[in-house]
């Protein structure tokens, strides 16, 4: 350590045992930069303080510590030493040079990360691009696209969301490499947990009274449009307004208020933003522009057919000719998807997540699954198009005096009153017409009236607050109420239950029993059957949650729940074990309690892939995987059995790591059972670990149930194989 000779440490220093003692801390070496000035002289003043407070300079040390005051000295000695180590540990462990690579992740140990959340992987420094994400190794297996923003990663499913109820791994290997070209030391890995999937619409049981009209908040004018509007979109944030105006003018507009900015004065198509917001793709004079929004720089892509409207993919910009769709890959220009060769095709708009793109063919209303190329018909001849789901699942089309919403394959439909539909990320959705707007959630319920007059092309902003809408020439935003909760339905109910049930045994067990009856006591004092109300141990209790959940019979009111308890050593899952719970609602009670319980055995986690939730109705049941799957492993991998073992259902249908086994016919509180075989594969080639069976009831009818519609309708086919994260 380079220490410059202090004479005033001399004159207190005189032993000849501190004075090695100091010699020995002269010599040790510390890396740059050294410590502050200020802190260096701190320590200095303390030293000297120990060493003056230990008397007079000329006596053996050894005699001080044998004689009456040896103890005191000694303490101060120890005092001494020990300030001189702090000086050299604090200068030997400063950071080291300032080209060193530090990776970190705001995602870092987080225990309910959103599904929608892309991994974000910071750099201290610039990285070079390519080495980086050939260095990146998520687990689950994960097929994914990358993009960068300065010296940030963002790592993006394929799928669109994470998986849920998932814990990933993500590795930045030793092979990622600076800009300048320097490695990694070590691999960085980040972990964290994610969220449930989304409730399932739950119907209310009883229908509730229309409220009174509320009124909107914040409605103010944007811009005026004498020659009218083709398109308006918000910005990801919810800050931003964009629209093309009747005379073909890009412009976009503050939400808040504000002169309209003119950013393509003329000869503006189709317009779309991409998922971060910071890039505006649109058609003019037959080419596509890319803008970047902060900078105000345009890029231009020349199709080799004429654009006829344009999109955003997760891996870039995507665009739509009247023979297919077509995107930028490292190789130039290239066909995703064809449109039919036959008839009139016409695209119309494609989904948030750039995975379908609705068109018309003559009469016919169709989505096309960009990854497999296959096409499902909406509806009857004549219906048009009228709008997403936020996160690209749903569909909104036009019926027979009525709206209709519907899957992607055209089933589990719902019909709204006539009107001009927006689907919001708060599951509500606006319906604009000339005399009024009313709003309501997907499955029909709750319909309120929130104001009288014209209200068209109404637009939910992101945040699932604000919207715009045009009226006489002019374009108007307005914020809407907080949607108020749904009525709660039995299923809500008991589910509500499990949670407070399965918390109290994680953080509290002796209040779990007042979610107990007394065949529910029984069943957890119980010597036998593998049930412990108290999980303990290492691994330890780490977190639960719901496989499945059913409303299983009424009179008294029933439910069954499959939950999943995850075990985990130094903070990784690690094992596994399910209970099964029967909770029921006695006559004249309003709470449901657990009444029957029965648990599996407990299962090593390992590398392959997992189901995490399993959604069950009276027509089918969708199982998704924590990992992306060889769709070829799925068709014969994937079964569901009646109580006697027969097979039932259609093929199954995969997509988005979902398996869907549609066709069913499930009878209230009968015993079926999902078999998951261990030939299915991740998309990184590797088997499930060993086959997986869940013993599910058939659901009740419930008063309201959106998924009753039984009409055949074509079945997606499994998507190609994809290449995984390595």
């Amino acid at each position: 350590m380079s220490m410059p000779h202090d004479p005033d440490l001399e004159d207190v220093l005189q032993d000849q045992e501190l004075r090695r003692v100091a010699d020995l801390l002269r010599e040790a070496r510390m890396s740059e930069p050294p410590l502050d000035d200020a802190f260096r002289s701190d320590l200095r003043r303390r030293l000297m303080s120990q060493a003056w407070g230990m008397g007079g300079g000329g006596t053996p040390w050894w005699r001080k510590v044998f004689g009456p005051t040896g103890m005191v000295w000694a303490t101060a000695a120890v005092g001494v030493i020990l300030i001189g180590a702090v000086v050299v540990l604090t200068a030997t462990n400063q950071p080291g040079p300032s080209d060193q690579v530090v990776v970190s992740s705001q995602l870092a140990n987080q225990s309910a990360v959103r599904l929608q959340q892309p991994i974000q992987v910071t750099f201290n420094q610039p990285m070079d691009h390519r080495s980086t994400e050939a260095a990146v190794q998520i687990a689950p297996a994960t097929t994914v696209a990358f993009s960068w923003h300065e010296n940030t990663l963002s790592v993006t499913p394929t799928a669109g969301n994470l998986a849920p109820n998932t814990q990933y791994q993500v590795t930045i290997g030793p092979g990622a490499k600076t800009a300048s070209g320097q490695s990694l030391t070590a691999p960085k890995t980040i972990t964290f947990v994610t969220q449930p999937p989304p409730p399932s619409p739950s119907p209310t049981p009883t229908v509730k009274p229309t409220p009174p009209p509320t009124v909107l908040t914040n409605q103010h004018l944007l811009a005026s449009m004498p020659d009218g509007i083709t398109n308006v979109l918000w910005s990801p944030d919810s800050t931003t307004v964009y629209f093309v105006t009747g005379k073909g003018a890009l412009e976009s507009v503050p939400a808040i208020g504000g002169n309209p900015t003119v950013l393509a004065p003329d000869g503006v198509g189709s317009v779309a933003i991409n998922p971060a917001g910071d890039q505006l793709a649109y058609i003019r004079k037959g080419n596509i522009q890319i803008l970047a929004i902060g900078q105000g720089t345009t890029t231009e892509v020349v199709p080799a057919a004429a654009p006829v409207l344009v999109g955003w993919a997760t891996s870039g910009v995507e665009w739509a000719t009247a023979d297919g769709v077509y995107t930028v890959g490292p190789g130039g220009q290239g066909k995703v998807a064809a449109l039919p060769a036959t008839g009139t095709a016409t695209a119309i708009s494609f989904a948030p997540d750039g995975a379908h793109l609705a068109y018309a063919l003559d009469q016919s209303l169709s989505v096309l699954d960009l990854a497999t190329g296959k096409s499902t018909v909406l509806g009857l001849p004549g219906a048009h198009f009228q709008g997403w789901s936020p996160d690209g699942t749903g569909v909104m089309y036009s019926g027979a005096q009525a709206v209709v919403l519907a899957d992607l394959g055209g089933r589990n439909t719902t019909s709204l009153p006539a009107g001009e539909p927006s689907w919001s990320s708060q599951d509500e959705v606006l319906l604009g017409s000339d005399v009024n707007l009313f709003v309501m959630r997907p499955d029909a319920s709750g319909q309120t009236k929130l104001a009288d007059g014209t209200f068209h092309l109404p637009a939910w902003a992101p945040n699932g607050i604000a919207f715009t809408y045009f009226r006489s020439g002019e374009l108007y935003t307005a914020s809407a109420p907080t949607p108020a909760p749904p009525a709660t339905s039995p299923l809500d109910a008991a589910a509500s239950v499990v949670n407070l049930f399965m918390k109290a045994r994680k953080d509290n067990p002796d209040r779990a029993n007042a979610y107990l009856d007394d065949n529910g006591r029984k069943a957890y004092m119980s010597s036998t059957g593998g049930l412990n109300l108290q999980v303990t141990g290492d691994p330890s209790f780490s977190r639960y949650y719901v496989l499945t959940g059913q409303i299983t019979g009424s009179h008294p009111d029933t439910a069954q729940f499959v939950v999943r308890i995850v075990l985990a050593h130094n903070s990784l899952d690690v094992k596994s074990l399910e209970e099964t719970l029967t909770l029921v609602r006695t006559q004249g009670s309003q709470q449901f309690l657990v009444d029957q319980a029965a648990a599996g055995p407990v299962l090593t986690l390992g590398a392959t892939a997992e189901v995490v939730s399993v959604d069950v109705t009276a027509t089918s049941v969708k199982v998704t995987f924590d990992s992306d799957l060889k769709p070829e492993t799925v068709t014969a991998g994937v079964i569901i059995l009646d109580s006697k073992g027969k097979q039932i259902g259609n093929m199954p249908a995969y997509a988005k790591r979902t398996v869907t086994v549609d066709g069913l016919d499930l009878k209230a509180g009968k015993s079926y059972k999902l078999v998951v075989l261990s030939t299915v594969q991740d998309v990184g080639g590797s088997n499930i670990a060993a086959e997986y069976d869940l013993t599910f009831s058939g659901p009740a009818d419930t008063h309201g149930d959106r998924h009753r519609d039984t009409s055949p309708s074509p079945i997606p086919q499994p998507s190609p194989t994809a290449t995984p994260s390595s």
